[in-house]
Formats: structure tokens, sequence, C-alpha cells
């Protein structure tokens, strides 16, 4: 395994990084800060719809809001520690679970700090929901990458 340290590895790692601040910061908010943020994302989709929502289906969908953001930012930040990876070192088929072990483990670090926020809780289940969007972003990443070999491959032949 060739290392390049490289202008695009400094760029993704740059950009890994000031994911992991995003993330940081979003598990800095207290409570209601965080449940202000899914309800105003909640307000604006049912705008859209111009849908008003029972109280009971507006917990609910505001509930599927927060885990899905969960989701999303550990998957772009498996995506990104891939991209990091691939940069430096080329292709390589180790860059996938690494990504996963390196996101799944930021996120116990973020289930960690929330013990310590005013309002949060660290939890297991939210820690599985992180890790679950990394295997999902990193399995289309490789649809996605997977497919653009071939069809580099396909139009060389």
């Amino acid at each position: 395994m060739d290392f390049q340290f490289n202008r695009k590895f400094s760029l993704m790692a740059a950009l890994t990084v000031i994911w992991m601040a995003v993330i940081f910061f979003f598990s800095a908010q207290n409570g209601n800060e965080s449940s202000g943020t899914s309800e105003r994302i909640l307000l604006f989709l049912c705008g859209l719809w111009n849908y008003a929502p029972s109280p009971d289906t507006k917990e609910l969908l505001t509930l599927l809001i927060r885990k899905g953001a969960h989701m999303t930012e550990f998957g772009i930040l498996a995506l990104l520690f891939l991209g990091t990876l691939r940069s430096g070192t080329g292709k390589n088929t180790w860059h996938y679970p690494a990504s996963f072990a390196a996101s799944s483990l930021y996120a116990v670090t973020d289930e960690l700090h929330q013990l310590f926020v005013s309002d949060r809780a660290g939890r297991a289940t939210d820690w599985l929901i992180d890790s679950a969007g990394a295997v999902i972003f990193l399995c289309i990443g490789w649809l996605i990458l997977r497919t653009i070999d071939n069809k580099k491959s396909y139009s060389k032949g």
C-alpha cells in the first residue's frame, strides 16, 4: 500500500474533519434546540405538501426526521472517510470496512458527548442508527463507484 499525500487527500481529509465538527456542533445543542431544529424541518416539509399532521403524527414524523438526520450525518461521514482513504491509497477493498469502523467509532464518541449535554442522552440505539446510516451510504457508494468503473471498462473495451 503506497500512501500519497496529495492535494486531493488533503482536501478530503479537511472535509472529513469539517463534517466531524458539524456533527459535534449538532450534538452540542441542548434537547430544546435539537427538537426545535427537527420541528422546523417538519413544518417546512408539511408546508410543501400543505399537510397538517395530528399531534401524534407530528411526534412520529419528528422522530423519523431526527433518526433520519442521524443516519444521514454518519452516512456522509462514512463516504468522506472512504474518499479520504481512496485519495491517499488508491482503490482498495479494505477502505469500506475501515470507513465503516471509523464512522461507527465516531458515533460512539458522539453518543458519549451527548451524555454531557443538557436534555440529551447517549443511547446505544442511536449508535446503531448512526452505524446503519454508514453501512447504507457505503453500500450506495459502492454501487455507484462499481457502476462508474464498469462503464469505464466497457468504453475502453
